[in-house]
């Protein structure tokens, strides 16, 4: 690659994990190319300052790191109107058929799965996702069969967060277990969370029950926290959300087509939910352009979820915290914590017995230190 383009007559320079050299040249302007490897998909800023063209060599194979890619040259500081990311899909003739490898991976950002199982075997794979040699092999066995007929149509039943409604002696059982929303709630917010995390892990039917209580209390509500949150993302679009503590991934169901959008919880209810403790996300700095907080200020350390959010956050990136007004002692202290945190908070709005308090990653430091209260 290098060579060709020397020889038609641009200045290359390289940023990959060995050769960073590039780098310099380029932000001043004496290289005209900079060619790099995956190193230059996360951590690099300044390209937004002279360069609005990103041509993909090699697509990445998460949905993540297509985001990052995209974020050097398209995030804040870019001076150009217009950034153009060329993507190069190339087809090939496979036993009389037309076949991508590439658009096979464009697909599976898209839908942040892996194309190879979902098409083989009806899995959609958390965390551990196929090898590229590996999904060759499935894509091309899948086209086999396909030829020659042999196709399978495989039938994955929808979660639900509810639980079977059995005799009266069972539901009385599940209460004594795990008593009344309240009692829930009680427990959930005197834990710390990675507590709460392994104790879900292990027996999801406690997260189950907390949900289908959860639901059943918000109906007489006039003002349900999550709905206030999709009806404020339905007016906008393109951004990339993070749902913390998503529940039945509501947000998501009512406004992916608009957002990228990454929701998390303990446990998943679907398979585009991301199960863990909310302490520490799957996602790499400044991911974010929102980060939802909708009732999930759970757990004794809480706080933590909020650094880890500011982490995640671009910068003049928004968060949203919507709570029941009556767990907040004092909220003038809890907005003073939150610009300790590093962020602009805007003024408090009540909404039925709820607060939402909306902040901006500002461009101060966090105070690690910083513990907040409710």
């Amino acid at each position: 690659m290098r060579e060709a383009l020397e020889e038609d007559g641009w200045k290359v320079g390289f940023y990959t994990g060995e050769e960073k050299s590039g780098l310099e040249g380029f932000l001043s302007g004496d290289v005209d190319v900079l060619i790099g490897s995956s190193s230059i998909g996360t951590g690099v800023d300044g390209l937004q300052h002279v360069c609005n063209r990103l041509i993909v060599n090699v697509l990445p194979w998460t949905a993540a790191e297509f985001e990052q890619l995209k974020g050097r040259i398209y995030r804040q500081g870019q001076r150009q109107d217009k950034v153009t990311m060329v993507i190069p899909l190339t087809f090939a003739e496979v036993n009389g058929e037309c076949w991508s490898w590439c658009e096979s991976k464009m697909h599976r950002l898209r839908f942040k799965k892996s194309i190879a199982d979902a098409a083989v075997d009806g899995v959609v794979p958390e965390g551990h996702l196929r090898t590229p040699a590996q999904a060759y092999q499935d894509v091309m066995a899948w086209l086999e069969r396909l030829e020659t007929g042999e196709t399978q149509v495989i039938s994955r039943p929808k979660i639900s967060a509810s639980l079977p409604e059995t005799d009266p002696t069972d539901v009385e059982w599940r209460k004594h277990r795990y008593g009344d929303f309240s009692r829930m709630n009680r427990t959930w917010n005197q834990s710390r969370s990675e507590v709460t995390d392994k104790r879900l892990q292990a027996n999801p039917e406690e997260w189950v029950q907390y949900h289908t209580l959860y639901r059943e209390t918000r109906k007489e509500w006039p003002v349900i926290p999550f709905e206030e949150m999709i009806r404020w993302c339905k007016k906008r679009s393109g951004y990339v959300i993070g749902d913390f503590g998503c529940g039945e991934a509501k947000l998501a169901e009512a406004v992916s087509d608009r957002h990228t959008i990454y929701s998390f919880d303990h446990v998943a209810i679907n398979d585009d939910v991301i199960a863990c403790d909310m302490v520490h996300i799957p996602l790499d700095d400044e991911t974010l352009d929102v980060a939802i907080f909708s009732l999930s200020l759970m757990g004794e350390n809480f706080t933590d979820y909020l650094k880890e959010a500011h982490r995640a956050l671009k910068l003049d990136g928004q968060l949203h915290v919507i709570e029941a007004t009556s767990r907040f002692t004092d909220r003038d202290k809890f907005v003073r914590a939150l610009q300790g945190l590093g962020f602009n908070v805007f003024p408090a709005q009540d909404l039925w017995k709820f607060t939402h308090i909306q902040a901006q990653k500002s461009e101060l430091q966090s105070r690690e230190e910083i513990q907040i209260q409710l």
